[in-house]
């Protein structure tokens, strides 16, 4: 025999083997996505609650087999994921787990699974002027391959590959692939939901109580304090800048935040509002979130002088003062609460008489005045004395 023939001989042996062990694989090994990475064999969902106001709620979510993709196996397979339930003690943001449940597979292949969370939690919540509970729009697709085991020979889970397809929002997040899907803090199988209520409604927000009607969220009140020997201008306008830091899960237009002067109402677009205020005017904001944390200030004015008192969820006055004319009042990082929340500003003028000296400064004016009528009294006198 050859050389050549014994070469072509050889190669065609050779061929044949990879192929009889190729057919021999288990599919698995070809649908599975990188196969040098490391398999993943359980699989745990996240859930982030967001809530200012201690909102005790369950939260259920559902895996629907598909069935009707390329190499997807079609037999029934079931798959579940526990509830998730918050207590009223947990405020803030918080998160938790649940384990998914497989079953027990009975056919090799991949399984593909579309999980999401229902859109209604227990207790349900109607979302109204006041009050809303946002659901999470976030979809996944959860592929499941199953292999036998080669000393066994028992069907088992070898690998699981998540993938992003839907964000919170129900946005097209382009199937990114989920890298922990496991039962620690990195855990990225995750829903977000946000209880949130306006400030200032009390404990029923489907029915505020009558503080809301007149503060609304946070009422910010101006006067100047004038006697009868003032001349303050009661018509001037002093400039006010109100700054929110807004909870988790939440921005301005959640409630559909919104500022009130009289009986003009200026929808808010940001984190900061400016505006002015006249003695005796005020502004009410409604649509700010439990949580929100709050910076009022008044811009620096000449020959005026700043003071609040401030009240928070209905606690006690606080008072803020400036110690001197001509310097911004601010009162800053207050956390909005359900309760009655307002900010009283008032100016003390610094009255300028019409002899056009300042009352502030008056000792000193009349201290250089005596100097100087001293001092003429003494220059008279030497002169006196030098002409006798």
């Amino acid at each position: 025999m050859s050389i050549k023939t014994l070469s072509k001989k050889m190669l065609a042996i050779v061929a044949a083997g990879a192929m009889t062990m190729g057919l021999a694989m288990p599919t698995s090994v070809f649908a599975a996505e990188g196969d040098t990475a490391t398999k993943v064999t359980e699989a745990y969902i996240s859930k982030t609650y967001n809530t200012e106001v201690g909102k005790a709620e369950k939260f259920s979510f559902t895996a629907t087999q598909n069935t009707e993709g390329t190499g997807l196996v079609k037999t029934a397979a079931l798959v579940t994921i526990p509830d998730i339930s918050f207590t009223t003690a947990q405020t803030g943001t918080t998160k938790q787990r649940a384990k998914v449940k497989f079953p027990t597979y009975s056919e090799a292949g991949e399984y593909e699974y579309t999980v999401k969370e229902s859109q209604t939690a227990d207790p349900a919540v109607a979302n109204g002027d006041h009050e809303k509970l946002i659901m999470s729009g976030a979809e996944y697709t959860m592929d499941v391959y199953v292999t036998e085991n080669e000393k066994t020979g028992a069907l088992e889970i070898s690998n699981i590959i998540v993938k992003r397809t839907k964000d919170d929002e129900g946005k097209n997040a382009n199937g990114v692939k989920v890298t922990d899907i496991g039962n620690d803090d990195n855990n990225g199988f995750n829903f977000t939901n946000t209880y949130v209520q306006e400030a200032g409604t009390g404990t029923d927000p489907v029915n505020p109580g009558p503080d809301y009607t007149t503060y609304g969220s946070l009422d910010v009140s101006k006067i100047i304090k004038t006697d009868a020997a003032d001349t303050a201008d009661t018509n001037k306008e002093f400039e006010f800048t109100a700054d929110f830091t807004f909870p988790n899960g939440t921005d301005v237009t959640t409630l559909g935040a919104k500022a009130t002067i009289g009986d003009s109402t200026t929808s808010i677009t940001g984190t900061s509002h400016t505006f002015k205020l006249k003695h005796g005017q005020n502004v009410k904001f409604t649509g700010l979130p439990v949580g929100t944390k709050i910076s009022v200030t008044e811009s620096a004015t000449p020959n005026y002088k700043g003071s609040a008192e401030v009240v928070i969820n209905n606690g006690p006055k606080e008072a803020v003062a400036e110690t001197k004319y001509n310097e911004a009042l601010t009162v800053s990082n207050k956390t909005l609460g359900q309760n009655k929340n307002t900010v009283d500003v008032a100016n003390t003028y610094n009255y300028v008489p019409t002899t056009g000296i300042i009352m502030n400064t008056l000792p000193y004016v009349l201290m250089i005045a005596l100097c100087g009528a001293a001092l003429m009294a003494f220059v008279a006198f030497k002169r006196r004395r030098l002409q006798k």
